[in-house]
């Protein structure tokens, strides 16, 4: 009898080992961070074609091409930014090798106040990562202090590599400088505000919330991917602790810190 006792506490003391070794995993690790900042980097970047699309029609590009539909300024048009089918290379463009589509309806222009711009996905890869789901921008017009300002919504949107992070967004992003230079997106700064939720790859949910507002530096674009130099926000992973994601002092690179209980722990993206 005290042997079945002695293995029934064995097995017991186990099964509590294992998931409090998985608890700690989990409580330190650095996962959902990293995989927010892959969606949110993603969109970004999207964000920033679609606005391109509205600056030059393409005529002049190898890559992309873009397919201007349905010219008719009563109604809503296409266009169609298309990175080919990644034969023989991925169409590189912002230092990310992409092929599939982008659909952009639109009732109005880019920078036309109350305009709102759809953008859904066929078969787009960005970096080998297959991007599904619906981006809408909506211009707002300009705010109290006379900057233009835009809803982003990010919808039931996934990014499929490796594993699959799932999506969502609401911001809202203020026009700072580079307006009057439309035609040189280069100059472009903005803050951005805002909430976000998904499902990370290791299928754990968590929400987002930025608690300093992140400022977007276009210009670093001439030295690499990633252009938020600034900012902070708070994600929480169901069940778990608080991580603070700090986005660095005004330098133009992809590093990143999340701290979590005290600890810091840095971050590299691309």
């Amino acid at each position: 009898m005290n042997s079945r006792y002695n293995l029934l506490f064995i097995i017991f003391s186990i099964i509590v080992f294992s998931s409090c070794v998985e608890n700690t995993i989990d409580e330190t690790g650095t996962v959902n961070s990293q995989d927010y900042l892959i969606a949110e980097n993603i969109f970004n970047d999207i964000n920033r074609l679609v606005e391109d699309a509205f600056i030059d029609n393409g005529e002049n590009k190898s890559c992309p091409k873009y397919n201007i539909m349905n010219v008719d300024t009563s109604n809503q048009d296409t266009i169609i930014v298309d990175f080919g089918d990644g034969n023989p290379d991925e169409c590189l463009s912002y230092g990310k090798e992409r092929k599939g589509k982008l659909i952009i309806t639109y009732t109005g222009k880019f920078i036309d106040s109350l305009s709102v711009i759809t953008t859904t996905f066929d078969q787009y890869y960005v970096n080998n990562n297959l991007v599904q789901g619906t981006s809408i921008i909506t211009n707002n017009g300009k705010n109290e202090i006379g900057n233009i300002n835009f809803t982003i919504e990010v919808i039931s949107a996934s990014i499929i590599g490796t594993g699959k992070i799932n999506y969502n967004s609401n911001k809202n992003r203020e026009w700072l400088n580079g307006f009057t230079t439309f035609n040189d997106p280069l100059d472009d700064i903005y803050s951005v505000s805002g909430s976000a939720n998904g499902n990370s790859s290791n299928g754990q949910n968590f929400n987002v919330n930025i608690t300093q507002k992140l400022y977007v530096n276009l210009s670093c674009l001439f030295e690499n991917t990633c252009a938020i130099t600034s900012g902070e926000v708070e994600l929480n992973p169901n069940g778990y602790s608080k991580r603070i994601i700090n986005y660095g002092d005004s330098i133009c690179d992809c590093n990143y810190s999340v701290t979590l209980n005290d600890n810091e722990y840095l971050l590299v993206t691309d």
